[in-house]
């Protein structure tokens, strides 16, 4: 079942512009990963710091195959310490209406 993937972070003062070229860098690898439809970086209009990555997924397992790959390369280590505390992570299955 397709997924929509939400995680969710505030970042340190000073790091967006920063986030914004990790994301835009890490995303060309993140969009040709199997299972991958689209992955988005927003900001919160009201608060700037904050931020999240819209993503779908085919399946449950293609996202978690792509976080287990973005685990042991680095790449989540290296957004949470730009970040206030852990990102938030959830999960939705996308039901055809």
């Amino acid at each position: 079942m397709t997924v929509n993937v939400i995680l969710e972070g505030t970042l340190k003062e000073g790091e967006r512009e920063n986030f914004t070229g990790i994301c835009t860098e890490a995303f060309k690898v993140t969009r040709a990963f199997d299972g991958c439809q689209t992955i988005e970086l927003i900001y919160n209009t009201e608060s700037p710091n904050n931020w999240i990555f819209n993503e779908v997924w085919d399946t449950k397992e293609h996202y978690e195959k792509y976080l287990q790959f973005r685990t042991e390369d680095g790449t989540i280590d290296a957004i949470a310490s730009l970040c206030v505390d852990a990102p938030s992570i959830r999960i939705f299955d996308i039901i055809s209406t």
